[in-house]
């Protein structure tokens, strides 16, 4: 399986700076993952308001790192909590953020 992520806009930004990239992963690393934890559990216990503050945190992360298939799910995810309600198909939007943001974190760990 190919990376599922791309580093070209952060390259981008650094300059040809690998420590920038390369801090700029760690803190992806650092954050993402409980903010992540912290989303599903909102979505778990019907806290929408929190679960759309928190997707709208991870967004710029997705983007940042290009990672295809969730850039619009998270978008989605954050409009859904801001209306306060549910939707027919959140769980599986959650569930496909929360699978596919692990893989990177794995792949980013190890590359």
């Amino acid at each position: 399986m190919g990376n599922m992520y791309n580093l070209r806009q952060l390259e981008e930004l650094s300059g040809g700076m690998s420590e920038f990239v390369d801090s700029m992963i760690e803190t992806f690393l650092e954050h993402t993952p409980s903010q992540l934890n912290d989303m599903v559990k909102a979505f778990k216990e019907g806290r929408w308001m929190d679960m759309g503050n928190l997707a709208h945190k991870i967004k710029p992360s997705i983007d940042l790192f290009e990672i295809p298939g969730i850039q619009q799910t998270i978008r989605e995810i954050e409009k859904i909590g801001k209306s306060g309600t549910s939707a027919p198909d959140l769980e599986q939007k959650v569930m496909e953020v929360e699978k596919i943001l692990n893989q990177v974190f794995n792949q980013l760990k190890n590359r």
